[in-house]
């Protein structure tokens, strides 16, 4: 059965064209079942339906996709109300349900699940909808690309105008990042920006895990962190950059998860990315940063554009963590709207922060409480109530579980386990006053997990069911 493709290899090999690999449904072989593969970034559409970036992490393939997920099969599955999992709070074990209608391989009855599929780059991260969600966008951190995608009210995908090389291929990107510093675009946000005498523009905001190499001299690098604002309506074009580091601020280290205050006119980013040499692969390398004591909170003021000078604020000494994970708004003033609290998941040792946001300028923003959280917590998300405190959902990647914290109650209050491994991306499907759905990605299981929360319960919070798997 392999002979065919081994001679077609040699083949293509011999004619110094390499045979191209391309991702579910496109290939590698032909047309294929569309599945999820390493799924990263995760967002709803207006009508519920979800969107989904895949980022071939593992390089199978030449490419990553986006893909919908029709609202219609999720609904279908929440409906079944499975029991995958007893949950009770944190302390106590819980042991894992091994009903197989728990678990739906999507690859067998793709045309069920999946409205529609493109092909991107490599490595993608966070997904972002324009306002009128008819365009999603996501980076290619192998090529410093960023990837748009038109979404069409059937759920079918096509690459937007100038960002592919056919209709599905939407590898080339509407813009090249890399050119304007943005080396690993990673954080995208919606948000805009004021001149005077001009009505606000809107833009989306794109930072880099990759730190800019402004200057090498003897054997030292001199890096920057940039992040580059594009005209929504017109991404193809960068506006202009900012700089959220510099080899005189923040050690020219990039940046992680990023927000905008549409009140304050601020940009909120945080995390610590460092290039270093020596990898021995002909080029610096980027990681973690390591060896520090200090953990940056930093903030841009969107109106002042490419003059922008970050503001530096280290919550080390109240957190003694490293490294930020995940930011969420939360708590607006009642009057002016402005978010009186900033959450954050950091790593190292691993915490849950409340961060609260002065109404004054003349006021720095504080610590207020830190929560211990089971390892390596990543993305956290908002669950209002009506009534009642909101809780905060946190993922974490190395349990392969979400956490669940009462604001009010200011502690944990359950954890949904048995997701899978490396939960990613949390995403509040709806809420209909009684319960609260939520999806998961998760990262190398291959699959989207489906919990649901009781609003006033939960302690009751269930797992409903997985959705994918790695092949």
């Amino acid at each position: 059965m392999k002979t065919p493709l081994l001679v077609a290899l040699f083949l293509s090999a011999a004619c110094g064209t390499p045979p191209e690999f391309l991702p579910p449904p496109f290939g590698p072989q032909g047309p294929s079942n569309t599945r999820l593969f390493f799924p990263t970034g995760l967002t709803t559409l207006p009508d519920g339906s979800l969107l989904v970036a895949n980022g071939n992490f593992n390089r199978a393939y030449d490419g990553g996709t986006i893909v919908t997920i029709r609202k219609s099969y999720v609904d279908a599955f929440f409906a079944k109300k499975l029991s995958c999992q007893t949950v009770t709070p944190p302390e106590f074990a819980v042991a894992a349900s091994t009903n197989p209608a728990c678990d739906d391989d999507v690859s067998l009855h793709p045309g069920d699940v999946f409205g529609g599929a493109v092909i991107i780059g490599n490595y993608a991260g966070p997904l972002a909808l324009n306002d009128d969600a008819t365009m999603a966008f996501t980076g290619s951190r192998d090529t410093g690309r960023l990837n748009a995608v038109t979404v069409h009210p059937d759920l079918s995908l096509e690459c937007a105008p100038n960002a592919g090389s056919s209709a599905t291929d939407c590898r080339a990107g509407i813009a090249n990042l890399g050119a304007s510093g943005v080396m690993g675009p990673y954080a995208i946000v919606a948000g805009d920006s004021i001149v005077p005498g001009q009505p606000p523009q809107r833009l989306l905001y794109v930072s880099s895990l990759t730190p800019r190499i402004d200057e090498l001299t003897s054997g030292t690098l001199f890096t920057s962190g940039v992040v580059a604002a594009l005209d929504m309506t017109n991404p193809s074009q960068v506006l202009f950059t900012m700089l959220a580091s510099s080899r005189f601020v923040a050690n020219g280290a990039a940046v992680g998860p990023m927000l905008f205050d549409p009140v304050r006119r601020q940009l909120l980013i945080s995390g610590c990315y460092e290039r270093f040499a020596g990898t021995g692969a002909g080029e610096p390398g980027t990681g973690r940063c390591s060896g520090i004591a200090n953990n940056y909170l930093r903030i841009l003021d969107v109106d002042a554009r490419e003059t922008a000078n970050v503001q530096l604020f280290d919550l080390y000494g109240d957190v003694l963590s490293i490294d930020t994970t995940a930011l969420l708004l939360a708590d607006p003033d009642p009057v002016t709207q402005a978010p009186g609290t900033l959450w954050a998941t950091m790593r190292s040792p691993d915490v849950l922060v409340k961060v609260e946001l002065p109404a004054r300028p003349s006021m720095v923003p504080r610590v207020r409480r830190v929560v211990p959280l089971p390892i390596s917590p990543a993305d956290l998300l908002r669950i209002p109530r009506a009534g009642k405190p909101d809780l905060i959902a946190i993922a974490a990647e190395k349990l392969g579980a979400v956490a669940f914290y009462d604001t009010g109650a200011q502690q944990i209050v359950a954890q949904v386990e048995n997701l899978g491994d490396s939960p990613f991306a949390l995403q509040l499907l709806g809420s209909n006053g009684v319960t609260a759905q939520l999806a998961a990605t998760v990262f190398r299981g291959c699959r989207i997990a489906l919990i649901e929360v009781p609003l006033t319960a939960p302690w009751q919070a269930a797992l409903r069911g997985r959705v994918g798997r790695c092949q």
